[in-house]
Parts: structure tokens; sequence; C-alpha cells
């Protein structure tokens, strides 16, 4: 049976909890049916010769969600809960509905309300994959792991398709089955779909990859995307960390100036103004690091939730000159009450790691990484922990597991890993560019 070959071994021994807080889910986005601009106006043409159409309304919201995340102007969403809500109004017993509004809360990071969506559909028709999807992604975000994974074996129970196949695959990343996560998905590239959800999976094929340190399938897997749907900005910010990561700090530059200014998300600028700092312009760094803010208050103005990921961004810049850790430290506390991940953990123990406060970071970074989640960076924000309190055996030994995940950490992070590693006597990583 295919379910019980993809899940196999997640239910099997112990089960402790998985998550994301700083990535997001690994799904796959909403398609619209082609050119999203395109689909938006029609719709609306359409809207005005029937303007009391649910479906009509749905599809809308739907396209308006598609177009926030393929633009990152959070004002689509609001645009989205206006016709959304108006939809529910006239038909609020429609599950067709009822998923819309679960994408819409999905992507303001309203995981609760997201939840409480995709069960109501899921309840109206048992048999509505995109409802399942969305109790997935709500559950994982809320740190209700074991239902995930039980959530994840009914829809490959269901159909294995690329939906399903993709969540299977973020349940196997999470529980540090990395080489399961990479099958997963390669069966969820193989189930077909539209371009650019084929992009959209071939670029997670390639964060897998990059993420176990292997920069030629990394690549390869990012120029794949790129061959199906050329300018797809998340496939180049993926060639711009090999880039990176190999050493070429000028060429991820490159690769990166026009991706944050087609697709402006956060985690881009802030990797871009991270490889600016590393090339010694700490002007033009400084620039994207307020840019990264700026972007933050327009998102929390139109009704995103942004405490992770600003917490994040603020713990990892902490010990910037004119930085306040402080503000760090409590973002990230409210983060971790409102979405209890692995993530959250690691983004307040990173926080108060940075402001000087190692022994309340150390119960965090240990929840971190409570799964074994083979993510080098869990790793290392537990060493640093461990270090600043003298736990030199500890830190050594983690750190050099952080080291044998992936040779390659961030940017921002190589530096003081590899001072770390000369403290505490550990070997330097070996890294074989190109790999």
């Amino acid at each position: 049976m295919l379910a019980v070959t993809l899940l196999a071994g997640l239910l099997v021994g112990r089960f402790l909890v998985a998550g994301d807080g700083g990535g997001g889910t690994r799904t796959a986005p909403s398609a619209t049916g082609g050119d999203t601009a395109a689909v938006v106006a029609r719709l609306q043409a359409d809207l005005r010769r029937r303007p009391d159409e649910p479906r009509l309304l749905n599809r809308l919201g739907v396209a308006y969600v598609a177009r926030a995340r393929e633009t990152a102007d959070p004002t689509f969403y609001a645009k989205a809960s206006g016709v959304l809500a108006r939809a529910t109004r006239l038909a609020p017993r429609d599950p067709d509905t009822m998923v819309a509004r679960g994408l819409l809360d999905l992507g303001r990071h309203d995981f609760r309300s997201a939840l409480a969506w995709g069960t109501r559909a899921a309840r109206a028709n048992p048999d509505l994959p995109d409802a399942l999807g969305i109790i997935f992604d709500t559950q994982v975000e809320l740190g209700r792991y074991q239902a995930a994974v039980v959530t994840a074996q009914a829809m490959v129970d269901r159909k294995p398709a690329q939906g399903s196949l993709a969540r299977v695959s973020y349940a196997r990343e999470l529980l540090g089955d990395p080489a399961g996560a990479v099958a997963a998905m390669v069966q969820a590239a193989a189930s077909g779909g539209a371009a650019s959800d084929q992009a959209y999976v071939q670029t997670l094929i390639g964060n897998l990859h990059l993420g176990a340190g292997r920069l030629a399938p990394a690549e390869a897997a990012y120029r794949r995307a790129l061959d199906g749907a050329r300018g797809y900005g998340l496939a180049e910010v993926g060639l711009a960390r090999v880039a990176a990561a190999r050493g070429d700090l000028a060429g991820a530059a490159r690769l990166l100036e026009p991706a944050a200014t087609r697709l402006p998300l956060p985690a881009t600028v802030a990797l871009l103004g991270d490889v600016r700092a590393a090339l010694g312009d700490t002007a033009a760094a400084a620039a994207q690091y307020r840019l990264v803010r700026v972007i933050e208050r327009l998102n929390r103005a139109n009704g995103v939730a942004v405490d992770l990921e600003l917490a994040r961004f603020e713990a990892d810049h902490a010990r910037d000159p004119g930085a306040g850790p402080g503000r760090a430290v409590a973002m990230a506390r409210r983060a971790l009450a409102e979405r209890p991940t692995i993530y959250a953990q690691d983004t307040l123990g990173w926080a108060l790691r940075q402001a000087g406060r190692p022994r309340e970071a150390l119960p965090h970074a240990r929840a971190a990484v409570r799964l074994g989640t083979r993510d080098a960076l869990l790793w290392y924000h537990l060493a640093a922990a461990e270090a600043d309190l003298g736990m030199t055996a500890a830190a050594r030994g983690h750190l050099a597991e952080a080291f044998a995940i992936s040779p390659y950490l961030t940017v921002r992070d190589q530096p003081a890993a590899l001072a770390l590693a000369g403290r505490l006597r550990l070997p330097a990583p070996s890294r074989t560019s190109g790999r």
C-alpha cells in the first residue's frame, strides 16, 4: 500500500514533535489556472455581470491570495478578505468557501482560524483534499505534529498527489529523515502539475539538497525549476544560496538583487543584506535591513502576523551596532505562544543567547532539536549556548553534528560557527565546492 510505504517509520518507535516557524510548510501554492493576474482580471469582469455568485467570489479570493504570494504584496490579502467575507454571507455552508477562508488565514499566519475553517470544510465534505491540506498545514504550525502525521496519512490514502506527497516530505524532513523527504518530494514532482507548481516542488527539492550540503544536486534542482518557469524567484534565491556556500558572494549578490526587487520577501531582502555585509558594504547591508522592517510593518498593517519571522531576523542581527536584543526576545516569546514549533523554540533560544542570556536560552535550544531534525542551524545554535555556559564537551559534540549535517551554514552564521569550532578545538568541516 503506497501510504504505508511513504509514511513508514513516522509512527514507529518514538514520535515526538516537529514543526516549522521559519520557512513555512512545504506545500504547493494554490493553483489558479494560469497567469494569475489574467485570472484576477477575468474573474473581476465576470463578477461585474454576476456579483452575487459565491463560486466566482471564492475563485477571486483564492486568486488574490495567490497574487499575494507571487508578488509579496500583502494588500492582496485585504482584497481577498473582502470578497471571501461576501462569499461567506451568500453561502455560509459551502465547503469551497471554507477552504478559501482557510487559505487566506494561512497566508496571514492566523493558524487557529485557518484550522477552524479547514475542519469545518472537511466535515462538510470529507472527500475534499484541499480541506485536509489546510488542516495539515495548520496542525504543523500549531505544534500538533502527531495529528498532522495522521492528516498526511489520510491525504495519501485518498490520493497520492502532489499536495499530499509534499506534506509527507515535510513530515519526514522534520522528523529527521532527509533522504525520505527527498524521495517523497521527487514523487511529488513526478505526479505532474502546473509549471508554477513544478517549479515550486523542484525548488523544495533543491532546498532539501542544500540543507544536506549537497551543492551540485541543489543547483541542478533550482535550474530545473527555472527551466520550467523562467524568472521563478524562489529558485533564483536558491541559486544565490548555492553561490554563497561556494564562496562566490559577488555572484550571490548579482542573483539576489533582481530577485529581491521582483519578490521582496523579508527573508530574501535579509539575505541580500547579509551578503552585502559579508562583502564589506555595511551601508548597503543596513539599507536592506531597514527594508526588512518596512516590509514587515506593511505585512502587519495588512493583517499578517509576523512576530516569528521578525523575531528571527532581529535575533540574527541582535549584536549589530544599534540593535535591540530585548526586542527580539519579546517578539520571540509572543511567537512561541502563538506557534509552539521547534523553530519558534529555536528562535526564542537564539534571541536569548544573542541577548547574553544563554542559561535561559538552553532549554529552548534543546527543545528545538528534540526530534533530531537534520537542520544544521538548530544544532549550531544549541552548541553556541552550551559553549557560552562552559559546557565544552556538549558544545563540541553538537557543533560537530551541525557540520556533519552540512558544512555550509548561512552567510551570516558561517564565520561565527568556524570561530566557535576553533575555540572548541574542533577540526574545520570539509567543504568540497560544487559537490
